[in-house]
């Protein structure tokens, strides 16, 4: 199985390897491919600083709040933001 490692310092500076892709982005959710399943990251003020796919590495700074993993297969749409607008129902 290939590598995958997080790193976080104070919430606020994310190092990752094993990252395969970037679905989405924006300064409050990221939602990346690994080789564990989907990682919905969502925070504030979040920046994608480094990312080099032929390394599998990513770098992302701001103010993390959840980290979350899902199966792959999982349905993205449904994810994130949406929540609120699923619970209202």
């Amino acid at each position: 199985m290939a590598e995958h490692s997080l790193y976080l310092e104070d919430r606020k500076y994310l190092e990752m390897v094993g990252v395969t892709s970037v679905i989405t982005f924006d300064e409050e959710e990221i939602i990346l491919q690994t080789n564990m399943g989907y990682l919905n990251i969502t925070g504030e003020n979040l920046h994608i600083t480094m990312l080099n796919l032929e390394q599998n590495k990513v770098a992302i700074q701001g103010t993390v709040s959840i980290m979350e993993y899902k199966a792959q297969g999982t349905d993205l749409k449904s994810k994130g933001k949406n929540i609120l607008t699923r619970l209202l129902k």
